[in-house]
């Protein structure tokens, strides 16, 4: 019994030395371009059913995002990555007939928690894929003109939801503590109609992070 426990244990141990030896922390930062799906035939078409003669909206659907994170590969290709995503500020402009507007301020921001997988190509490059949970807060500030009048005590709307979160990406080593870092990334399902919709968000972004 004891000789059987013995060859068990050492391939174990073996096993936990090599992961612990690949085991690998990390902190860093990305900038990028962020953009909302944001839907003008859908509020358009929602002042017409109010009964207004026309309704024409345009829209702002992209800005600068960031993204702060940090993580830990406790496998050689399988980590943790746990992050703060500001997705930025968006808006939309609905001008109806009789003459009048209404327009919306939208700001998106949130944690995330991931689990990542990197595949190595050589000895600097690396190619990788995450997916886990956005927790959003987003929020609108409406505020009307002319015919249009926003009702007491609804200018601001706010909504907290948990969607899925995913990115692929890819990274290069100059040295073994900094990484440059390109990624494109997706979040589904954010916000309510309330907030102006549920809407999904891209960011393509670049960043850098350091390896302790």
């Amino acid at each position: 019994m004891t000789i059987r426990i013995a060859r068990f244990a050492f391939p174990t141990l073996a096993l936990l030395a090599s992961a612990g030896a690949h085991a690998q922390a990390y902190v860093g930062a990305s900038v990028g371009r962020s953009s909302i799906d944001i839907d003008r035939a859908a509020r358009s078409d929602a002042f017409l059913d109010l009964g207004f003669d026309g309704a024409h909206t345009t829209v702002d659907d992209a800005d600068t995002a960031y993204r702060v994170y940090g993580g830990y590969f406790f496998l050689p290709y399988v980590g943790m990555e746990l992050a703060y995503v500001d997705l930025g500020r968006f808006s939309f402009r609905t001008d109806v007939q009789p003459t009048g507007s209404l327009v919306g301020r939208t700001r998106i921001h949130g944690g995330e928690a991931s689990i990542v997988g990197r595949l190595p190509i050589g000895d600097a490059f690396a190619v990788y894929a995450r997916a886990g949970a956005y927790a959003a807060r987003v929020r609108t500030r409406y505020s009307g003109s002319g015919s249009v009048t926003v009702i007491d005590g609804a200018e601001q709307q706010a909504k907290r939801t948990t969607k899925a979160a995913y990115a692929i990406g890819a990274i290069y080593a100059f040295n073994p503590h900094w990484i440059a870092r390109v990624e494109w990334a997706r979040y589904d399902g954010l916000g309510d109609e309330l907030t102006g919709g549920s809407t999904d968000a891209n960011i393509a972004s670049v960043g850098v992070a350091y390896a302790f």
